[in-house]
């Protein structure tokens, strides 16, 4: 083809006919720019193809980590829950002066469940696959790609929380050792392991109500964020579900 257009420019200059050689340049010209539009234009295609190829690829693995940490997320939202509810509980009890109900195991489930706390633990490879190789531009919907930019600062707040609770806990379990002796509950299955000469000390202690008021108020507002991520999800994973539907 090559040495087509060669032969076809030479024979126009040996006939001088100059005008039709200008043309035919002109020509042979607009062919290469057409040939190479139509290359780029392929060569578009194909990314645009891979694009979405990967971009389908992350979705499909972000819902997958989504499904796996909804059990996670139940895990520590009624964890959270307990806590708070049983440090509620006792908070009350001791501020009325129910002392005559707190005996027993009773007493202990309530003092041991308050020093309680747990670590969200989730199955998040798919989000951080995406996040870590930089390929957050790959997802063309902002709303997705907003929840995922902002995926590991709403983690850090949540684990900055976690920490305060576990702080909280390992302050107030050493506070309770200075009441307990455990050999009891081999010798009383029926009694519960405050020393009773110390019993009557630790149920009116103010330091005590501070302890139940802290840790109520800290775990009922890891209750509120787990649910609000927990919200964020479900509803992430309901929008990719429609979006990939499309």
């Amino acid at each position: 083809m090559i040495k087509l257009f060669r032969q076809i420019r030479q024979k126009l200059l040996r006939d001088k006919q100059f005008s039709k050689y200008l043309l035919y340049a002109i020509g042979e010209i607009l062919l290469v720019v057409i040939g190479i539009l139509i290359a780029l234009q392929i060569n578009n295609w194909n990314e645009d193809r891979k694009n979405l190829e990967k971009e389908n690829y992350y979705l499909n693995s972000i819902k997958t980590s989504i499904s796996l940490s909804q059990s996670e997320l139940d895990r520590v939202i009624t964890d959270a829950q307990h806590i708070s509810s049983a440090a509620d509980t006792l908070f009350l009890l001791l501020a009325h002066k129910n002392y005559d109900q707190l005996n027993g195991i009773f007493i202990d489930s309530l003092l041991f469940s308050a020093g309680d706390y747990s670590l969200i633990s989730l199955n998040d490879g798919g989000i951080q696959e995406i996040l870590n190789t930089g390929s957050l531009n790959l997802i063309r919907d902002d709303r997705i790609r907003i929840d995922l930019a902002s995926w590991n600062e709403r983690m850090h707040q949540i684990r900055k929380f976690e920490g305060e609770t576990e702080n909280l806990s390992r302050n107030y379990l050493e506070y309770l050792k200075h009441f307990f002796d455990f050999r009891r509950y081999v010798t009383d299955s029926l009694g519960d392991g405050i020393i009773p000469e110390k019993k009557q000390q630790l149920l009116s202690d103010p330091l005590l109500s501070n302890y139940l008021m802290n840790i109520s108020g800290l775990h009922r507002s890891m209750y509120i964020r787990y649910s609000r991520e927990k919200a964020v999800l479900d509803s992430l994973y309901i929008y990719i579900d429609k979006y990939l539907g499309k």
